[in-house]
């Protein structure tokens, strides 16, 4: 697979700013193979090209800061975190467009979704690419969710999302306008201390 070039327009966004309040501390700062869950998933965007990179923070930012390298990606502080992720969203699409207002793509990324690389980020680009549709997401668990691309014709919708509903009400709202890539993990992410002792056993 070829890199991405930036000429096309792709800004990636990484929404980290939940109080991670069902697994008792930041899930953004969990080890999982030596490194933090957020700091895997930027490197693992660093290693691509895209035309902006943002991270949106929110509860314990301070403390992340700190304790993160964000390298190439511009923080952006979600004031409204308490909403849901709705609020990361939004800041996501409007940081972007200042820095890019050219953008005409966005992947979104979570911090916990441990399996997450830069190559599913490539088969996501260029599946998009080839594929020519509004938005392409990843198939997992008979569902489709984030990592997800979408296109600057979604930019308006997704800035009216509210609440705790992400950009999957997106997909499911527009079937026929969806690309898919095949992401058996994708259903892996932390959310309680169970979910974590799971996934440091898949280590072992």
């Amino acid at each position: 697979m070829s890199e991405y070039n930036p000429v096309d327009n792709v800004g990636v966004v990484v929404l980290a700013a939940g109080s991670s309040s069902r697994l008792g501390q930041p899930k953004q700062l969990i080890k999982y193979k030596g490194k933090p869950l957020l700091q895997n998933i930027l490197d693992h965007s660093q290693v691509l090209s895209f035309a902006s990179k943002v991270l949106i923070l929110g509860a314990h930012a301070e403390e992340i800061k700190k304790k993160i390298n964000t390298g190439e990606f511009k923080v952006f502080i979600n004031e409204q975190w308490e909403e849901g992720i709705a609020s990361s969203i939004r800041k996501g699409v409007r940081s972007s467009m200042e820095i890019n207002p050219d953008l005409e793509n966005i992947l979104f990324l979570l911090s916990d979704q441990p399996f997450v690389t830069s190559a599913l980020m490539q088969e996501l680009l260029d599946t998009h690419k080839k594929e020519g549709k509004t938005i392409t997401g990843c198939r997992y668990e008979k569902t489709m969710g984030v990592p997800a691309i979408f296109n600057r014709q979604m930019f308006q919708e997704l800035c009216h999302l509210n609440g705790d509903r992400g950009a999957k009400v997106l997909i499911k709202k527009y079937p026929g306008k969806v690309a898919t890539v095949s992401f058996d993990l994708g259903s892996v992410d932390v959310d309680e201390p169970d979910d974590y002792t799971k996934l440091l056993k898949q280590n072992d």
